[in-house]
């Protein structure tokens, strides 16, 4: 078993390497398709941002993930990433309830809405 993953993987390596002599001793048919497969994928990444593989890991785990979000310095999938509770700042108004990103310092703390303190 450990023997087929080396032999599979110096193939893969010598596939995808542009070793010339690998060229001249391999069939046609068999660089045609790699080169078909890649540029496959490449056209899958660049139309949805995941790599094919990250489809098949999308589709195993219910998530939606994707190296080139990794890439970005986010999380690989979407669902793992932490909803930041936003920092906004309500006070009645007129009939309706306003709330802006930083506070009013003409209003003081007990008009806010929904202050617990």
């Amino acid at each position: 078993m450990r023997a087929r993953q080396i032999l599979m993987i110096a193939g893969i390596t010598l596939l995808v390497s542009a070793c010339s002599e690998f060229y001249s001793i391999a069939p046609r048919s068999l660089v045609k398709t790699a080169g078909n497969v890649n540029m496959i994928s490449t056209g899958v990444t660049m139309a949805t941002d995941k790599t094919l593989m990250d489809h098949i890991v999308s589709y195993r785990s219910g998530k939606d993930c994707s190296t080139v979000r990794k890439e970005l310095g986010r999380t690989y999938c979407v669902e793992d990433e932490p909803n930041p509770i936003p920092a906004v700042h309500c006070y009645p108004s007129l009939g309706d309830v306003t709330c802006y990103a930083n506070p009013d310092p003409n209003r003081s703390l007990q008009s806010r809405v929904g202050n617990t303190q």
